[in-house]
């Protein structure tokens, strides 16, 4: 069980990008969470000049047409601004 203790906010600490070439994929992303949680594999597009992110999914998850790692909309910007942000530097 795992209890809360404090609302502590969660930050994107690091972000690693590795660029594609692709169509429309243009990178691949790894970002830590607080010094603490790593998510890799995110996809980054780019299509009709928007930068879209994708994080990763199971082939389960994705064959259920669910979602592995759904973060509120507000961490969900913090992500995508954070990779933007490192994409542009």
């Amino acid at each position: 069980m795992i209890t809360i203790k404090d609302n502590k906010a969660i930050d994107v600490t690091d972000v690693r990008i590795r660029k594609i070439k692709s169509k429309n994929l243009i990178a691949i992303a790894s970002i830590t969470l607080n010094n603490e949680l790593i998510i890799n594999d995110i996809n980054v597009s780019c299509v009709d000049g928007v930068i879209n992110i994708k994080l990763p999914n199971s082939e389960f998850a994705e064959n259920n047409r669910q979602y592995s790692i759904i973060p509120q909309r507000k961490l969900f910007h913090k992500i995508k601004k954070a990779i933007i942000e490192k994409l542009n530097a």
